[in-house]
Formats: structure tokens, C-alpha cells, sequence
């Protein structure tokens, strides 16, 4: 197994979101080079200047005004998500209690920390409740679709794939979508007249609780009522504020959430059926057995949705809305920014955050996985899982970890605090065990004190890969 990690500093003005894309031959050269990351080339934020950044951008391939070079942008100008949650957890959110939050809030935070207090054999299990809930498209049913879009040689089947798991998706959210329909509705109410707004409220009282056979009679009072009321409204009272933003929140809301009608997803996978190459791995699966098998998934547990997940999105939410002080609400404008960034559509790696207070010590960590990393060897179709792995522990200080895994064998590279720097070999030993312990062979291991922390673009190059793909601008 060659050197797997293959880190590259990002061009100038782009150290958070793209990367120098290596020529085959470019590649080969680097094949023997042991030492992934040269911290002299790393360019800082405050050094960057705006007018080169369009001008890289555009050498790039990138339109500064296109879908993708605005995720390019915001993954440049968003603070570090780490550099913010460690500063709340390691203080136990001092600075939000102080600034005189309400008693909801207060209690939010209670919960959350006794959630995070654990030891390391229930982090172990933390991270892999996490892991899985990174991704809800898991399981043999998908398994066999990702083998059946390897092998798929016409476009028709692999847009067939993509159309049956964007209606999957949107089935899979139903409960989320029809929860943030409400509650537009409910926040359009304080922007209209008293009767207008009880008409609404008469129409939104209608609104059936989830459930999958509930979604067909939802979706018709949505789409038959309730959004040509709205537009009533609206052409009466000309109304250009907030309201109109929150009724094409809502269309969307209510498109995504009729398209995630369990007919719907089962009409999609029966499509596929019409090809051979996909016939031959579901061979024999009915409609009846697809459908029944969907009603009995519990989505909410299949996504890994956890008690401290909750509890922060609450504390964000009362952060955002100034409940927490004025004066944290831009710190909690950008944590939200930075977790929709890090979930984005564009970003082809797998990403989860790992707040713990580990045997009375706070600490936090980002994970970012590519699980079908290419092994990087000329003509080899191998591939194996790479990680880039940031975590922060209070009173030790920061660390990088960089990982691929092909086969029982590990390359493995390893940032430390500066305040370890005399316990480098004990770092060194310490990961050797580990690995023997685990019956992983360790084929490469660098342990050095990190200077500059490592970009996800640079240790991920896919993701600047994407502006070969279709970029619009809406």
C-alpha cells in the first residue's frame, strides 16, 4: 500500500476549501514522499487577499457567483467550528449562562452536559452512533445499490439510482419536513391580519400528524389550501416582507415532502426493475415487501438522533434568537453556519461532530470519512477508507490525526500539541500498541508537533473536485 494520505497544500487564498489537483505523473513523483504536509506553504486567513481569491477561483474553474463557488466561498470566510465549540464546552458555556439566559435554556444545557459526561468505552459507542447517523442510507438494500451504480454503464441507471434515493431521502425527512412546514405556518401568523391569520390557523388545525399513510391527505390540503390561501393573501394585501420568504420555504417544504411519498419510492425502485443490470441483485422483491419493509423502519433511530444532538439544536436555536445574550449570538450564527457547510451537498465526504466530557474532561472533535477513498496506485481500482480526525482536549491541547485503512493494513499520521514535544515516543509506542492490540498492521506512521492544522480540502481533494460537475447559479 502506497502513501495513501497524500496531503497538498491548497493554493493561495483557498487553504479551507480547494487544492492543487495532481497530474497522473504529478501523483507518481509524490509516491515516495513520507512526509504529507509542509506547514511553510500553508497560507493563513489573515494573510489572504480578496481580489487574488477571485482570481485563484477563476483559474480554477470556479464561478465566484455559481452554487458551487458559493459553498467554495463559505468554506474560506466561516470561523473554525472547532475553535468555537471548544471555547462553550471547555468553560461548560460560562459566558451563555452569565449573559442572563432564560430557564428553558438553562435546563438544555444541563441536559447537555450530563449527556456528554462519559467514560471511553461509552465514547466508543458515542462514535459509532454518530458514524451511523451520518449516513441514513445504510444497510444490505444499499449495499447493493452503491454495486449496482460501480457497475452501471448506461446514464439512464445510475439517474434512475439517484431519482429513487432523492425520493428515499425526502421520505426518510418526512417527520422533519412536515414539523418545519408547521412551524412556518405558525410563524406566518404574526405577519397577518387577525382574519386572515385565524383562517390560517382553521387550515393548519387540519394538518394530520405524521405518519406514512397521512402524508397523501397532508400533501392535498397543503398544495389544494393552505399555499393558494397564502397566495390570496398576498395578492390582496401586496405584501413584499417576510411572509412571501416563508411561503416559498413552505412550497419547498411541502414539494420535498409529497415527493417522499412511500408509493412514490416504491414506483421508483419498481422503474428499475425495467433494467437487467439491476434486476439481476433484486430479482424477486415486490412491491408489497418494498413498502412494508419501509413502514417498519424507525427513521429517527436509523439516523442516529441522540438526546445531546437535541439539546444543542435547542441551545442554538435560543442562541441565534438573542436568548443567550446578544453578545453570543454571532458565535452561534456561526456554528450554525459551519455544521450546514460541513452537510452540504457539495461536500463529498462524511462528516460528525464529537463533544464528550471524557472521565471529567472536556474535550471536542471533528470527523471527516471518505469511505471510498482510491488507493492512489497508477491503474489500481482498490479503494479503502481515509480520515482526517481534529480533536481538542482541555489542559493537553490540539491534535491532527490522519488515517487510511485498505485491508488490515493503516498509514497513519499524527499532529500533537507543542506541549508534548517530550513525549513524542511515548506517542509513537503508545499508537503501536493500539494498532497490535486491534490486529492492524501499521505500515506507515509519522508523529510529529503540529504547527498548522491540516485543511479538509487539502487532506480530501474530491471536494474541489466537484466544479467539473454541473455548476448553476439560481
Amino acid at each position: 500500500m502506497s502513501n495513501i494520505l497524500k496531503v497538498t497544500t491548497p493554493p493561495t487564498g483557498y487553504d479551507n476549501n480547494a487544492i492543487n489537483k495532481q497530474t497522473t505523473s504529478q501523483q507518481a513523483e509524490n509516491m515516495s514522499v513520507k512526509n504529507p504536509v509542509d506547514p511553510s506553504r500553508v497560507v493563513r486567513a489573515d494573510g489572504r487577499n480578496q481580489a487574488n481569491n477571485q482570481q485563484d477561483a477563476a483559474q480554477k474553474g470556479v464561478s465566484a457567483e455559481s452554487n458551487f463557488g458559493n459553498f467554495v466561498q463559505s468554506l474560506r470566510d466561516l470561523p473554525k467550528l472547532e475553535d468555537i465549540m471548544t471555547k462553550m464546552i471547555f468553560s461548560g458555556m460560562a459566558n451563555v449562562v452569565e449573559s442572563g439566559i432564560s430557564k428553558g435554556t438553562a435546563a438544555e444545557i444541563q441536559a447537555l452536559f450530563r449527556s456528554l459526561n462519559m467514560s471511553p468505552e461509552e465514547l466508543a459507542d458515542f462514535v459509532k452512533s454518530q458514524m451511523a447517523g451520518a449516513n441514513r442510507m445504510q444497510g444490505p438494500l444499499f449495499d447493493m445499490l452503491r454495486q449496482v451504480m460501480d457497475e452501471a454503464t448506461t446514464v439512464e441507471l445510475k439517474a434512475g439510482i439517484l431519482d429513487f434515493l432523492k425520493k428515499y431521502n425526502d421520505m426518510s425527512s418526512g417527520k422533519h419536513l412536515l414539523q418545519n412546514i408547521k412551524d412556518g405556518l405558525k410563524e406566518m401568523e404574526g405577519y397577518m391580519f387577525r382574519n386572515d391569520r385565524e383562517g390560517l390557523q382553521r387550515l393548519a388545525a387540519r394538518l394530520r400528524p405524521y405518519s406514512m399513510q397521512a402524508n397523501v391527505t397532508n400533501s392535498q390540503l397543503l398544495k389544494g389550501e393552505i399555499i393558494p390561501y397564502l397566495g390570496r393573501y398576498i395578492s390582496e394585501t401586496r405584501d413584499m416582507g417576510k411572509i412571501r420568504d416563508l411561503i416559498s420555504l413552505l412550497a419547498l417544504n411541502t414539494s420535498r415532502y409529497e415527493n417522499g411519498n412511500v408509493n412514490n419510492v416504491v414506483q421508483a425502485f419498481l422503474k428499475l426493475m425495467d433494467f437487467p443490470a439491476f434486476q439481476k441483485h433484486f430479482e424477486g422483491m415486490t412491491a408489497a415487501e418494498l413498502k412494508a419493509m419501509f413502514q417498519n423502519v424507525d427513521f429517527d433511530r436509523a439516523a442516529g438522533k441522540m438526546p445531546w444532538a437535541d439539546n444543542l439544536i435547542n441551545i442554538i436555536q435560543a442562541g441565534i434568537k438573542g436568548e443567550a445574550g446578544v453578545e453570543n449570538r454571532e458565535a452561534f450564527m456561526n456554528i450554525m453556519k459551519a455544521i450546514l457547510v460541513n452537510e452540504s451537498v457539495y461536500m463529498p465526504v462524511m462528516h460528525a461532530m464529537i463533544p464528550a466530557v471524557l472521565n471529567g474532561v472536556p474535550m471536542f472533535a471533528e470527523m471527516w470519512i471518505d469511505p471510498d477513498e482510491e488507493s492512489g496506485n497508477p491503474g489500481s481500482k482498490e479503494k479503502g477508507i481515509k480520515l482526517l480526525i481534529k480533536f481538542d482536549l482541555k489542559d493537553v491541547g490540539f491534535f491532527d490525526m490522519m488515517m487510511y485503512y485498505e485491508k488490515g493494513k493503516m498509514d497513519m499520521l499524527i499532529h500533537y500539541p507543542e506541549e508534548l514535544k517530550d513525549h513524542e515516543s511515548d506517542i509513537r509506542n503508545g499508537i503501536r500498541k493500539i494498532m497490535a492490540k486491534n490486529n492492524l498492521e501499521l505500515e506507515y506512521l509519522a508523529v510529529e508537533q503540529g504547527k498548522e492544522s491540516i485543511p479538509v480540502s487539502a487532506a480530501f481533494p474530491k471536494i474541489f473536485e466537484r466544479r467539473n460537475s454541473i455548476n448553476v447559479t439560481i
